[in-house]
């Protein structure tokens, strides 16, 4: 199995991330301006994600956090030698940062607010070794083991180069698809060397998020591609570090957590509704921001959370079986193939988007009867 680099802290600043703000000093508001940009407000007097468990394969979630205090589970530690129950605190912060925009609650100034404050979160850390490596299949391990313990939304703000192994890509989403999870990760950050969405984002059944800046238009710091599906904001946004500080910083990362929120907020609302049912919720109501349809920037445009939840939408749902397609990776072909988590202090990997093939497929045609 091909081993795949993290990078961690300001090791590599100059590669994948940019360095946040200082301490947050602007008013809630301005601070919040992504809530307010999905229109979360309004979406959260129809749902607030109860009884929905978003996974987050990351770097372990801190569950003494106030805003999200005792909706954190019990989680594992996926090892060289399998998941393991184990304590999941998050030494580095990103995973705590990433848990608090899908679903930190509003109890003090200092929260992070999320989109979906009653949904419950499930931390799956993946171990290093020692070197500060990984491999696919322990990413691949922990995803399955998520959906194994009841996850119907799995986050995954990482991103890396594409790699020639396709067997664990298929298994991965099929097994997602089988259980009816939606998979949700980011496109990756722009940098000299990849501009390109990058894996898991770029595979097929995979919901792949680019970012959006604070002006409506694409974050400079986004990568794009044709495996885009959805866009969501990504441009100074609120977290705390690892040592409680809140800080402001910027990345996909961010913005594939607030689309895994959104879909917290539509399962709830929606129990009943398959994971191409959610899919086809988000797509559908996504608000027009680039070219007509699909484009490679916004994907289908960018997320209407008060929509995606209230909308009456048809057109059925999409066709979720891997039978017979060629899933081919995006970006470069190089035999070097990695997967970043970007650190608490240091922009956060681009959201992920996951696309079903039939959205591979599709460029225009969504059909949206109604918002009431």
């Amino acid at each position: 199995m091909r081993r795949i680099a993290v990078a961690v802290l300001l090791a590599l600043v100059p590669v994948l991330f940019v360095v946040p703000l200082a301490n947050a000093d602007p008013s809630m508001d301005a601070e919040n301006w992504y809530l307010e940009a999905m229109k979360v407000y309004q979406a959260r007097e129809l749902s607030e994600g109860d009884g929905v468990t978003v996974a987050v394969i990351d770097t372990g979630v801190d569950p003494g956090r106030s805003e999200l205090q005792g909706r954190v589970l019990p989680g594992a530690m996926i090892t060289k030698d399998g998941p393991r129950p184990a304590r999941t605190f998050d030494e580095d912060g990103h995973g705590t940062a990433m848990a608090g925009l899908i679903a930190g609650a509003e109890t003090g100034e200092d929260d992070a607010i999320g989109v979906a404050p009653k949904a419950t979160i499930l931390p799956v850390k993946i171990e290093r070794d020692s070197d500060g490596t990984l491999d696919q299949k322990r990413v691949y391990e922990g995803v399955r083991w998520a959906i194994d313990q009841g996850a119907q939304v799995i986050n995954l703000s990482l991103a890396g180069r594409p790699t020639e192994d396709e067997s664990w890509k298929r298994e991965l989403v099929e097994y997602a698809l089988a259980h009816d999870a939606v998979i949700v990760a980011a496109v990756g950050n722009r940098s000299v060397a990849e501009t390109s969405v990058g894996e898991p984002a770029s595979i097929p059944g995979v919901i792949a998020v680019s970012g959006m800046g604070k002006d409506g238009s694409i974050w400079s710091g986004s990568a794009t591609g044709d495996q885009v599906v959805l866009c969501a904001p990504a441009e100074d946004l609120p977290h705390l570090d690892s040592e409680g500080t809140r800080r402001i910083a910027s990345g996909t990362s961010a913005a594939t957590a607030l689309v895994s929120g959104t879909a917290a907020l539509i399962r709830a609302a929606h129990p009943n509704a398959s994971a191409a049912e959610v899919v086809s919720r988000l797509v559908n109501t996504a608000a027009e921001a680039g070219e007509a349809g699909r484009d490679p920037i916004y994907g289908f445009g960018t997320v209407d959370a008060y929509a995606a939840v209230s909308a009456s939408v048809s057109g059925g749902t999409y066709p979720l079986d891997l039978a017979g397609e060629d899933v081919e990776a995006a970006g470069s072909d190089s035999d070097l193939g990695g997967w970043w988590l970007a650190a608490p202090a240091i922009v956060a990997v681009c959201a992920g988007a996951a696309a079903f093939l039939w959205l591979m497929r599709r460029s225009r045609g969504r059909q949206l009867v109604s918002a009431e």
